[in-house]
């Protein structure tokens, strides 16, 4: 066996020069432990507290802070233990050996224990997640890896103790890879990786869950109430293993479909800790003396945002989905869009005073991997897109004219109908939406495209919209949930219900090949529907980077290609690397919580400290500017150790 020398994040936090900022001292607005009440509304709820099925950041937020996983990430990214303390993999890098953390304990609702965490609460959760039965909407990210998950899925392999998971005691659980996956530790943060207690699964059945009773607590809260679009009660959990980290008592989140709104003026009252401040209310909060050093930004997520065309349409026929299928597979139609959105405009009411800074020209952001020094972004195909601005009015134009004598040609009528739904629990969707309206018709002409801007439900609008394919063009999203390139991949990928290009009509968009009977049978896919589905190039480009496993260089450059693929035939337009609360008043520390790009560490409120008064812009930079300083360091020495 190969020892994998543990990353001793905790030490090298110590030894940083982080300071109080990041530890809820003084320099970071003051530590307020007099209350440890962090009193919040939210506007958006969850539909389900099944970590094993979900893949909505809503619902990370929650089960993030309820069940811990192997493996953390500290304040500076860098791994450490979580409820594994040590782990080896093999020589061939196909095995992977976990040994838990002693002593760690199940908890009911109400805080009674339940029972201790054992290694097969792992292979439990992993076995939960391959059975088609339950639907897991992170399935792909076990069966990319893991040995006979797809197999098992399929049906191809019936016993599910063939899936490369097993308790080699109570104390050791082991891994069995497809290949050698060197990202696989980062994958290990993630929902799909998290246990579940067997004997709890088999007494609440199909209501797990579905409510604060139906699910066992083993991280730094326990859900005490959870009363849908009405209100939740967060408690510290007293027996967490690292319960000394965990300085907020207490979470109280309110329901609200104003929330956005409301909260502003219920801060300055007192009864909130944290509020956004929208862009119609900034300026003035930035020039009242009494608010101004009270309002920051928030962190920039590793959450991409994008416009995505959908070559399936579902809209009314008000809305005329079959004309719009025709544009829709003329690629100088979509490039006239793509090259004519101003994106600086479009981005104003998320960050009105510096739009350029979240603005992003690939879907995988940079600063997210590199190889050797050059980040991802600067390889391959995507280097030009990397550094060439996307609006381009004069190319907008000549790509009208072009789309629309082979659009007159192939049938379609003019003007183009567009429907753009947004989700108007999003701040600042909408407005954005309604800028893009104005500018594109402006330029493009009202007699070429007119554009819908229609507000979507504020609940189940995943399900409700974009999966149902009620939409044109849209904004869509992805969250990393691994550290490789591969994670940006699939949105793309046959089976995601997000804009189907594999239903094209376009002749160079797809490879001539269709899934057959054999393929299914072999494990490629899972459902018989897509026998006869056509392959897309992409689809094409991203295994050839999936299939290499062990020349890094080599496979970044195969999926850099690929996205660029997708980028230059205009089926997706990057717009921003977006914090979905652009600016904010809040008593909540934040550079001391977990942080990592991919998985959900950073959805954790452990580590983070109430604070006697909100940090300042100034504050809030300084501390940025330390903290990025204090994470290289870190990095550096955790690579140094490994």
């Amino acid at each position: 066996m190969k020892r994998t020398t543990r990353w001793t994040a905790l030490l090298l936090a110590g030894a940083m020069t982080l300071s109080l900022a990041a530890c809820g001292g003084g320099d970071e607005g003051g530590d307020s432990q007099a209350s440890t009440t962090f009193r919040e509304l939210y506007a958006s709820e969850a539909t389900t507290l099944n970590y094993l099925v979900t893949s909505q950041a809503t619902e990370f937020e929650l089960c993030a802070n309820f069940v811990d996983t192997l493996i953390q990430y500290d304040e500076f990214g860098v791994a450490h233990g979580g409820l594994a303390t040590d782990w080896t993999t093999s020589e061939d890098g196909l095995t992977w050996t976990f040994t838990l953390r002693e002593g760690v304990k199940w908890y009911r609702s109400d805080g009674s224990e339940y029972a201790d965490l054992t290694a097969q609460d792992f292979v439990t959760g992993l076995q939960y997640v391959c059975d088609p039965a339950n639907d897991s909407k992170t399935f792909d990210i076990v069966s990319s890896v893991v040995k006979n998950a797809q197999e098992y899925y399929s049906g191809a392999v019936t016993d599910p103790n063939e899936i490369g998971v097993r308790a080699v005691d109570d104390m050791t659980v082991e891994y069995t890879l497809n290949a050698p996956t060197p990202y696989f530790l980062s994958m290990l943060s993630y929902v799909c990786f998290m246990p579940v207690n067997a004997d709890f699964l088999a007494e609440v059945g199909d209501r797990f869950g579905t409510s604060a009773d139906t699910l066992l607590y083993n991280g730094a809260y326990i859900c005490q109430e959870f009363n849908p679009q009405e209100s939740q009660l967060w408690v510290k959990n007293p027996n967490y293993w690292n319960a000394d980290n965990v300085y907020i008592e207490r979470i109280e989140r309110t329901y609200n479909s104003e929330a956005n709104k409301l909260a502003p003026d219920m801060y300055k009252q007192g009864s909130v800790d944290q509020a956004k401040i929208p862009a119609e209310l900034l300026e003035a909060w930035l020039e009242d003396d009494t608010t101004k050093d009270m309002v920051r930004p928030t962190r920039t997520s590793y959450y991409t945002y994008w416009w995505l065309f959908n070559f399936d349409p579902k809209m009314d026929e008000s809305f005329e989905p079959d004309n719009w299928k025709i544009a829709v597979n003329n690629e100088a139609f979509r490039l006239s869009i793509a090259y004519g959105i101003d994106r600086q405009k479009a981005e104003y009411p998320y960050e009105p005073y510096n739009t350029e800074a979240n603005l992003i020209r690939t879907i995988t952001p940079e600063g997210f991997v590199d190889y050797n020094g050059v980040d991802y972004t600067q390889m391959g195909d995507l280097a030009a897109i990397s550094n060439t601005d996307p609006f381009n009015e004069e190319l907008a134009l000549q790509y009208k004219e072009q789309a629309v004598e082979e659009l007159t040609a192939a049938g379609a009528t003019f003007p183009i109908k567009i429907l753009m739904p947004y989700n108007p629990a999003t701040p600042y969707w909408g407005e954005s939406c309604q800028i893009i309206e104005q500018q594109l018709e402006s330029l493009l002409g009202t007699d070429y495209i007119d554009i819908t801007v229609e507000a979507g439900p504020s609940t189940n609008f995943l399900a409700e919209v974009r999966k149902s394919g009620e939409y044109s063009l849209m904004l869509c999203n992805w969250g990393p949930d691994y550290a490789d390139p591969e994670t940006y991949s699939d949105p793309w990928s046959l089976g995601y219900t997000y804009s189907w290009p594999e239903l094209t009509t376009q002749s160079d968009l797809l490879t001539g090949y269709t899934y057959t009977a054999e393929d299914m049978a072999a494990g490629v896919f899972d459902d018989e529907k897509f026998i006869g589905t056509p392959e897309t190039v992409y689809i094409k480009m991203v295994q050839e980077g999936k299939n290499e496993k062990l020349d890094i260089e080599k496979r970044y450059t195969a999926f850099a290609n690929a996205e660029a693929f997708l980028i230059n035939h205009a089926i997706v337009i990057p717009f921003h690397r977006q914090a979905d609360n652009g600016y904010v008043v809040s008593d909540l520390s934040v550079f001391d919580r977990p942080f990592s790009p991919f998985g959900v560490s950073s959805y954790r409120y452990e580590g983070a400290h109430l604070l006697d008064t909100p940090i300042s812009m100034d504050e809030y930079y300084a501390q940025y500017e330390q903290w990025e300083a204090d994470r290289q360091a870190a990095l550096e020495a955790a690579a140094a150790e490994s």
